[in-house]
């Protein structure tokens, strides 16, 4: 440990989310007590939905794969040096890029109009 009194590397990695997460949780659980339900059986629910069943991991992944590559290209910038706050939009500005190329260009064929949307998504991503 240094003389700035820097975090040891457990605690950086396992306890600060971890404590990030329980005050989510604990804030969460008021919310849900403010508006006079049970923070426990609601928080059953939404556990229960999300990795439940096959469904509901079908549909965390699927919402979730968005938020997952938007994390990884901002990664991907902060590693090079540069920051990015607007990554979500760029997200979704790329998925409206590679749509309107696909929905467009339908008289080719598939094999043709892949790639143009990906090369249409980086465009209105960037």
């Amino acid at each position: 440990m240094s003389a700035r009194g820097e975090l040891p590397t457990w605690a950086d990695v396992a306890l600060i989310p971890l404590l990030n997460l329980l005050v989510a949780l604990l804030i969460s659980g008021v919310v849900v007590l403010m508006i006079g339900e049970n923070p426990l059986e609601a928080m059953w629910i939404m556990l229960k939905g999300a990795v439940g069943t096959i469904k509901g991991w079908g549909y965390m992944l699927y919402y979730a794969t968005n938020f997952i590559f938007t994390g990884l290209a901002v990664a991907i910038a902060f590693h090079a040096g540069l920051f990015n706050i607007g990554g979500e939009g760029q997200a979704y500005f790329a998925g409206l890029g590679a749509t309107i190329a696909g929905l467009s260009l339908e008289f080719l064929p598939w094999p043709i109009v892949i790639p143009i949307a990906i090369l249409a998504s980086a465009a209105f991503g960037a």
